[in-house]
């Protein structure tokens, strides 16, 4: 027995005694009225002695009503005093369970935090709905897709956040048949092109529909890429295949007498041929530079004296052009691939020469920045860039004269921006506010690729 229960006993021992004594000399006392007050006595103190008995167990359960009552609200972590006896049992048992039950919302709630950190981390849009189409949960991409702004959706039926029937309509679909339903949509006065799966989920209490929303503008892009590379491809095989056929059959049909016309004829199929040559050359040097069957060597470059060596590759072009390169008489060294990098002036000179009008000039410029970084430049005098078609420049067979006067397959500039993305550097190009385009490559100073191994994009 505890202590406090043990001074509780005893306590009401004491008081029974005293009315036992009280009773004693009433009942021994002349008359009745002295018995029946005896007997009240007893009574009184009998019920007064229960009642104290009674008085810690009954404020001991009090306390647990009250508690169960905090948690059921959401109170959580509250315990009770701790009592004696079966009381004491009672209370400790209940300030276990409340420990365990503030433990398992505690799992509860990381378990929900780590999802919710997985699905605001898709790149995807998912939308969680009950079954009248109401938004309850709603990830970071899904709000930017829709436009509705972080909390903005939930709560809320999909066609009030959304503001799209064809959207509603396939959610509704999918909660009524139970079956899975998609479509590619546009979306919005944007017309953004998405991909819309409504998936039912079984026994997902309150989520009856899960809504994946897929941005199909990338691949979109892509695939148009991938249209118009097809496209210049053939493009680009066709004009030389057929001169050198119509040649060929000029030759073969005995048109031709054997002397300088022959001779321009055989002129007229080797150029034909080195421009075939050098199609398929660079289509090889861009496949090995994308796929990474290119070893990247590092060395201490002098960026001032590779400009002057890809100049001096293209000197017989420039002159031809009656165009002037200027070059700086020094530069800034960088740790980079000597050959990769030749290879991306040679192909900026080459392309600012080209555009260039006869008498123009080509500048080379060097700058560098505070931190680990290095830039050069190439620019021309050029009729620059549509600035519709800027963001295209370095795409393949990308031409911005439509007639393709100009020769050249169009890879240069494709293949200028996969070896400063092998370096871990950038390219842009800008049109001047004088005439003319400026391309510009920024390189870390020291080498960001890989070491030396084949370098894999």
């Amino acid at each position: 027995m505890s202590r406090g229960l043990a001074q509780r006993a005893a306590f009401v021992a004491v008081l029974l005694a005293i009315v036992a004594y009280i009773a004693g000399l009433t009942l021994s006392g002349n008359g009745p009225a002295f018995g029946m007050a005896g007997v009240a006595v007893v009574a009184a103190a009998a019920g007064l002695a229960g009642y104290l008995a009674f008085l810690p167990a009954q404020r001991a359960v009090h306390e647990v009503v009250s508690a169960t009552s905090r948690i059921a609200s959401g109170e959580l972590g509250g315990g009770v005093r701790i009592g004696d006896g079966a009381t004491g049992d009672l209370s400790a048992s209940f300030n276990a369970m409340s420990r365990r039950i503030q433990q398992l919302f505690a799992e509860v709630n990381a378990g929900h935090a780590r999802l919710e950190a997985v699905l605001n981390a898709s790149t995807d849009g998912i939308l969680a709905l009950s079954s009248d189409t109401t938004v309850r949960f709603a990830n970071r991409a899904a709000t930017q897709l829709l436009a509705t702004g972080p909390g903005n959706a939930l709560d809320r039926p999909l066609i009030e956040s959304a503001r799209d029937y064809e959207l509603d309509g396939l959610v509704r679909r999918a909660a009524r048949s139970r079956r899975p339903e998609s479509a590619v949509i546009t979306y919005g006065q944007e017309r953004l092109p998405m991909r819309a799966a409504a998936l039912p989920i079984a026994d997902g209490g309150a989520w009856a529909v899960l809504l994946m929303l897929t941005d199909l503008t990338e691949v979109n892009r892509v695939n148009m890429v991938r249209r118009d590379f097809v496209s210049n491809v053939g493009h680009e095989l066709r004009t030389p295949l057929a001169s050198i056929k119509a040649l060929a059959e000029t030759i073969e049909a005995g048109n031709v007498d054997p002397g300088p016309e022959t001779t321009e004829f055989a002129g007229r199929i080797r150029q034909q041929v080195d421009r075939l040559t050098l199609l398929t050359n660079e289509l090889i040097e861009l496949s090995r530079i994308e796929s990474g069957a290119i070893k990247l060597k590092p060395v201490a470059v002098d960026l001032a004296a590779t400009a002057t060596q890809a100049a001096d590759l293209l000197k017989t072009r420039s002159d031809l052009s009656n165009v002037r390169v200027e070059l700086p008489a020094a530069g800034p060294t960088v740790e980079a691939d000597a050959d990769s990098v030749l290879r991306a002036f040679s192909n900026l000179l080459d392309n600012a020469i080209k555009f260039s009008p006869d008498g123009g000039t080509v500048r080379v410029e060097f700058a560098t920045d505070a931190g680990d970084a290095v830039t050069f430049s190439v620019s021309d005098d050029g009729p620059g860039v549509p600035d519709v078609d800027l963001p295209r420049v370095f795409e393949r067979f990308y031409k911005s004269d439509s007639s393709r006067s100009q020769p050249g397959v169009g890879l240069g500039l494709a293949i200028v921006k996969h070896i400063v993305r092998a370096h871990g550097g950038t390219v842009q190009a800008a049109n001047r506010p004088e005439g003319g385009s400026r391309f510009e490559v920024t390189l870390p100073r020291r080498y960001a690729g890989p070491r030396p191994r084949t370098f894999r994009a």
